[in-house]
């Protein structure tokens, strides 16, 4: 009964139009009201809910979110952006469909920047989607193409959904960073692919085939973007400063080269940037905080055990396994959002690799990038969302197109699921 109303109220919520950090919320204190109410049961005290409330962002990798949120928006405020769409264009733009191809490749740097999909899509997009458009390729095709290409900002470091998924599940963030850059570069080669394919079939050309002294200068230009995701994680893996340390440090670093190198960052944007950072990180900060008491009752209401016996009644192959919870994520990731969705699955999902033993840490990454599909699969599709009002074209009309990118990112998630070291390799390289 204690599970049934739990679960209940909270689809009720969901339901009614309800936030999901106050769903979460008011679920959770409902469900231990009515447990208060069980004859002979102990009360549990209400202090409980702030404290397990507390307790969840009392945690030192989470302190990093609001510094990579803070750093993304300086970065995208003070020109980075545009440099690095400008070197790509100028490595890749003579080939078939150069522009698309220097789109996937601006997305693959900025991703190792912001660590966040939603400012991957916006910063790089924003440059992007007109310039494709102008080409003549369709609207509908390019939101969906850049909003997939955006996606990569969860999946390379520093990603601020691995770092949710690692303070939740007590897993280091250095390594799932790591886990995921080999995949992170499959998916962009194949978007690249895919790309200039559509760009074959349909007759769009190359660019302006740059001379080597342009290239030479647009990669000057782009230096001080180039080498920011390199000082980051190399950083990180040298024990200079851990990942929270390095969102600190991304902050000063997009802070020096937006005002004093490329001049673009006024003091004068500073509080905009500023209240922006903040409003974005208190949203995040306030569903992991009321996840903390909502995932301490589903360990109550045994759903964990719950969810491993029945996936034992099924099967015990770990890949099957692997299959089923993807499905699965893939499902409620199209309509939950991606960070949302790693909050409430993760205290349920992550214990299963321990029982059917497979490796936490390929786990947890194949996981995160599972869930971040979710968002660029209607109806939700926060990406999507973005890439198309920015190419101010539809849902509808986006969605047609988007399939064919989420065949790619699938059919690299199932490969590292089969080759578990495009996930481990580098983790063991580098960190042993």
């Amino acid at each position: 009964m204690f599970t049934a109303l739990f679960t209940s109220f909270l689809v009720l919520m969901f339901v009614v139009g309800a936030p999901l950090a106050f769903a979460m919320l008011l679920s959770s204190v409902v469900a231990l009201w009515y447990y208060a109410t069980l004859p002979g049961v102990a009360p549990i005290p209400w202090v409980v809910t702030p404290q397990r409330m507390f307790i969840i962002v009392d945690s030192f990798p989470l302190m990093a979110v609001p510094y990579f949120i803070l750093a993304g928006e300086l970065m995208e405020r003070g020109g980075i952006s545009l440099r690095l769409v400008k070197f790509a264009v100028a490595l890749v733009g003579r080939i078939r469909g150069g522009l698309s191809l220097a789109a996937v490749l601006a997305s693959m740097i900025f991703a190792g920047v912001s660590g966040s999909g939603a400012a991957d899509t916006a910063a790089i997009g924003s440059l992007t989607i007109p310039a494709l458009i102008k080409k003549g390729y369709p609207r509908g095709y390019v939101a969906a193409f850049q909003a997939v290409a955006g996606a990569l900002g969860p999946i390379f470091p520093p990603s601020i959904i691995m770092l949710i998924y690692s303070a939740i599940a007590n897993q280091s963030p250095a390594r799932m960073f790591l886990g995921g850059i080999v995949p992170g570069i499959l998916i962009g080669l194949g978007l690249m692919i895919v790309s200039y394919i559509y760009a074959v079939r349909h007759g769009y050309g190359a660019e302006e085939a740059a001379g080597w002294r342009d290239v030479l200068k647009a990669t000057l230009d782009a230096s001080f973007a180039l080498v920011s995701p390199v000082i980051i994680l190399g950083g990180i893996l040298l024990g200079v400063f851990t990942a929270t340390e390095a969102g600190v440090v991304a902050v000063v670093y997009a802070f020096i080269i937006g005002t004093c190198v490329y001049k673009e960052l006024s003091i004068a944007e500073m509080p905009a940037a500023l209240v922006k950072a903040a409003l974005t990180t208190s949203v995040v900060m306030f569903v992991v905080a009321a996840s903390g008491i909502f995932g301490w009752l589903l360990a109550a209401a045994r759903a964990p055990v719950v969810a491993a016996e029945f996936l034992t009644s099924l099967t015990n192959n770990p890949y099957l396994i692997f299959l089923i919870v993807i499905v699965f994520l893939l499902i409620v990731g199209g309509l939950m959002e991606e960070a949302a969705s790693i909050i409430i699955l993760v205290p349920v999902l992550h214990p299963l690799a321990m029982r059917f033993g497979i490796n936490e840490l390929h786990w947890a990454v194949i996981l995160s990038m599972t869930l971040v599909v979710g968002a660029v699969t209607p109806p939700v599709a926060s990406f999507l969302f973005i890439a198309t009002a920015i190419a101010q074209t539809t849902l509808g009309d986006s969605s047609k197109h988007v399939w064919v990118f989420l065949a790619v990112m699938v059919g690299v998630i199932l490969l590292a699921v089969v080759f578990p070291q495009l996930v481990l390799f580098l983790p063991k390289l580098l960190m042993g």
